[in-house]
């Protein structure tokens, strides 16, 4: 049958976009259902409805399917116009009917009589359903389902929820249903679209960031990818500019394809909710003036136009719009003319009633009124519960200036707990200042809870900026005088600046028994934001101990419950991420460690100065076990110039140690001498015995012992290990002791001495195994492997299994352990296995063209992890990346595609 020219362009399946990337998460749950009777998809505008269709629409056909394929427009409803476009759409594919007059009866009769004589499956794939209307045409479709017709499958796209009768085929299991929740890309799709436009692998700290402002929208994520091949900014340049709406292929998207087809009191409706950062039905109706707003609000729902629900704990339904539709709306609203002062004033008031300071507090700053803000200042700041409000606060309190602020004592503290808590460390101090110098005037310099206030804001700027003498002397300052009752909020802050300089002074036992004491019961059961920061700086101790199984089980619970209540873009999650990943990498749990430190490390500028170096360290050391040393090499320049520029010595001292650890790990000694003599030179600058002069000289005893190791001088390393030593003991810190434990053993066998070798070797063995220093293990112990082998026997079968499974049952070492080995001349030359290259398949690392080389053998993930001397998860992870790269889905095609492009570059 030859469709008419008119029908043609509606019955023919549309292809793919060149950059568009195989659904398989979702084409996997389309398999699973290809024998139900209904599949629905729905979701709005740029969801990807059609893109998933049409490409299971291919595996299908490649199956022997006949599959029919319908694209509907507005006119199309009808049922005679509907009914010659399906008659139509069945005869293309090969089913000749005719579409008859009258109901669909007749239609269904030839159908039947049609798939009778048709052995195959006939899936009827219909999109953009929500243009039928026509009670006729949702009859016909109702009575296609309804019919007994085993072969025939209807597959549905819309953006609304059809108004057809489902119960029974849910009942019978007959109908599978993929919203637009489940529509969205996930990261790794999202990175994955952006490597397929771009043609190179996609930045991860980009990725990262599309991700989250696009909340995984596949055409947002487009437009994002469209931004960032105009613009080519930084990282943060690209989400900053979608996330603002200054994109003007999305708004006309938005307007074309959403906005034109509202009604205009729902457009209304929508422009002055839209104020709210998020919303309820009373609260809306209350802002808005509309008795209906439930009822609007539901029909927003069912269009599917951006609305997500917001989990709250209230029992109440919460939604809030998608960021990038709300910044349009936002540009929008001020086209209109309409002044969102007077809808905030109103949203204040609401809140107030509800007895919701936090939030009053907010849409007080967004209209500006100054009064309301006084008097609510005593409701509740610092908030325990959530910061996200506190932004608006401190940009507010900045624009209102310092001369309306001095008027108002309170607002000048909460302008600097706002900034203090959002990072804007330099406002934080001007406002601090002005609240201290103003004090006396206004009679509140004995107020023990102003006082309070105040020193506890110092004892915070104090840490952030890592300056210990002012922050013990705030803390002090606190202890002398009388405990107010103070809100929840402030308890959580004291009780995490206090765990942070207890364990940098080494008094890791007494952090711990103040976190565990009965008055911080509150803080360690808390679900608020600053008692969540709070678990942060426990498990912030653990980890200075050098206790990772410790730091993981209490940092991975604080971030899962971070994340689940205040969302990952939180200050508590940001630092339970932050510290947890040390844990991860120090399991050896890289692909978790480096997931956690992507989403988190741009936004850890608020965090304090030890956890900023460990995030660094970490992400730098995982870098190194997936690229190119020289890749590595340049980060950690970067780090060193980032805390050389905010007077940071103790991190650069940190990161200029790491890069001589990566240079040695190739042989660079040269390079690798000139580094120590930095080291050093800071070293020399710090002579003194405040807690960061000491450290500062034990990393630079630490990177001496190293290089002198490397150049054959094992007496002059024990004499560095010794000042290593000292320190560790004086901190407390466990993994420190480890580490000088397996240098030691490298210098002591060099020299002969074995028996007092293996003792140290033992002693780590066991440090390592009992607190969870998997990578400590492994980095340190590479050519150490039968003396840790014999150590480990002294602890059992199950330890000799550990260090064995932490080694690798050949012991080789790993790439970056090199530095560890005294020379190269020493050390055995046994014949190593051959790692061929698939010709140096064009667009990869050096590790993912080793990987894949394995790959060819037939090699499992265990035995490529053993051979590479790498973790099962390392391999999975460059995997990964290498059917990202590759644009494939498995091994197999991995290694099909290499040959090919191969084969092209010679």
């Amino acid at each position: 049958m030859v469709a008419s020219p008119c029908i043609l362009p509606k019955i023919v399946p549309p292809r793919p976009a060149s950059d568009a990337i195989s659904r398989e998460r979702l084409i996997g749950r389309l398999q699973a259902a290809s024998d139900r009777k209904l599949v629905l998809l729905t979701g709005g505008a740029g969801f990807g409805k059609t893109t998933l269709m049409a490409q299971w629409r291919q595996r299908l056909d490649r199956a022997g399917a006949r599959v029919a394929w319908l694209t509907l427009a507005m006119q199309d409803g009808a049922l005679p116009t509907f009914r010659g476009i399906l008659a139509g759409a069945l005869g293309h594919a090969g089913l000749a009917i005719e579409a008859g007059e009258g109901g669909g009866e007749a239609l269904i009769a030839s159908l039947l009589e049609v798939l009778a004589r048709t052995p195959a499956d006939v899936y009827l794939m219909i999109d953009d359903f929500h243009h039928v209307q026509d009670p006729a045409t949702l009859a016909l479709v109702q009575a296609l389902i309804d019919a007994i017709l085993p072969g025939l499958h209807l597959v549905i796209a819309s953006r609304t929820v059809p108004a057809l009768r489902l119960g029974r085929l849910r009942a019978m299991e007959e109908f599978v249903e993929i919203d637009g929740a489940e529509l969205t890309f996930d990261f790794d799709e999202t990175a994955a679209f952006l490597t397929a436009r771009a043609g190179v692998p996609a930045n991860a700290e980009v990725a990262r960031q599309v991700h989250e402002i696009t909340e995984g929208w596949p055409v947002g994520v487009r437009l994002a990818g469209r931004t960032r091949d105009a613009a080519c900014d930084s990282p943060g340049d690209v989400p900053a500019r979608m996330g603002a709406g200054d994109n003007g292929n999305l708004e006309a998207y938005l307007s074309e394809e959403v906005i034109d087809e509202l009604p205009a009191c729902l457009l209304d409706f929508m422009l002055h909710v839209s104020v709210l950062r998020s919303f309820q039905a009373d609260l809306a109706a209350f802002v808005t003036s509309r008795d209906d707003a439930a009822t609007l609000i539901d029909e927003i729902l069912g269009r599917h136009v951006f609305l997500r629900r917001v989990d709250r704990r209230d029992d109440q339904a919460w939604y809030r719009f998608h960021p990038m539709f709300a910044a349009y709306l936002d540009k929008r609203r001020g086209r209109a003319g309409i002044d969102p002062k007077p809808l905030h004033r109103r949203a204040a008031l609401w809140f107030v009633q509800q007895g919701r300071f936090a939030d009053a507090m907010r849409s007080a700053a967004l209209c500006d009124d100054l009064e309301l803000a006084t008097q609510l200042v005593d409701g509740g700041l610092p908030p325990a519960h959530s910061l996200a409000h506190l932004g608006v606060v401190a940009r507010w309190t900045e624009s209102v200036g310092g001369h309306r602020m001095a008027a108002h004592p309170r607002l000048l503290r909460m302008g600097a707990w706002a900034a203090a808590l959002t990072a804007r460390m330099d406002l934080a101090e001007r406002w601090l200042t002005r609240l201290e110098t103003t004090a006396d005037a206004d009679g509140l310099a004995e107020d023990p809870v102003e006082l309070r206030h105040r020193l506890l804001l110092r004892a915070v700027l104090a840490t952030h900026g890592d300056d210990e003498p002012a922050a013990q002397a705030a803390l002090r300052g606190l202890e002398s005088i009388p405990a107010p009752s103070l809100p929840g909020g402030l308890e959580d802050i004291e009780l995490a600046v206090r765990l942070h300089w207890l364990s940098a002074q080494g008094h890791h036992l007494a952090a711990r028994c103040l976190y565990s004491a009965p008055a911080a019961r509150a803080t360690r059961t808390g679900r608020g934001e600053l008692a969540l920061v709070a678990a942060a700086a426990a498990a912030n101790v653990a980890m200075r101990e050098g206790n990772a199984l410790e730091a993981e089980r209490i940092g991975a619970t604080a971030l899962r419950r971070a994340r689940t209540i205040h969302g990952s873009g939180a200050l508590c999650a940001t630092l339970c991420a932050g510290v947890v990943a040390q844990a991860w990498f120090e399991l050896d749990r890289l692909d978790e460690a480096y997931a956690a430190l992507a989403a988190c490390r741009m936004r850890l500028r608020g965090a304090s100065a030890e956890l900023k170096v460990g995030a660094a360290r970490v992400f730098g050391r995982i870098q190194a076990l997936r690229e190119p040393p020289q890749d590595a090499l340049a980060y950690f320049t970067r780090a060193e110039a980032h805390f050389r520029a905010t007077g940071m010595d103790r991190g650069v001292v940190a990161m200029v140690a790491e890069q001589q650890r990566l240079v040695l790990s190739y042989g660079d000694r040269r390079h690798a001498q000139a580094l120590q003599a930095v080291l050093d030179g800071y070293a020399a600058r710090h002579p003194g015995d405040g807690i960061h002069d000491v450290e500062i000289g034990a990393a630079a005893a630490l990177s001496r012992a190293r290089l002198a190791l490397a150049q054959d001088a094992p007496q002059e390393a024990l004499s560095a290990l010794e000042t290593l030593r000292r320190f560790a003991a004086a901190r407390g810190c466990e993994r420190l002791q480890a580490v000088a434990d397996l240098l030691q053993a490298r210098a002591l066998e060099a020299l002969g001495r074995s028996a007092q070798a293996q003792g140290c070797a033992q002693s780590a063995v066991a440090t390592c195994y009992r607190l969870g220093l998997h990578r400590t293990l492994i980095e340190e112990g590479a050519g150490l492997h039968p003396m840790l082998v014999r150590a480990a026997a002294h602890g059992g079968a199950a330890l000799v299994e550990h260090v064995r499974a932490r080694l690798g049952e050949a012991g080789s070492a790993p790439a970056l352990a090199v530095a560890a080995v005294p020379t190269l001349a020493s050390l055995p030359q046994a014949p190593a296995a051959p790692v061929r290259t698939i010709a140096a398949t064009p667009g990869l690392t050096r590790r993912e063209q080793e990987v894949l080389a394995l790959l060819e053998q037939s090699m499992s993930n265990k035995r490529i992890a053993l051979t590479l001397n790498i973790s099962v998860q390392t391999v999975k992870w460059n995997l990964k990346k290498i059917f990202v790269k590759l644009q494939v889905t498995s091994r197999y095609e991995a290694i099909v595609a290499a040959r090919k492009l191969a084969t092209c570059e010679q």
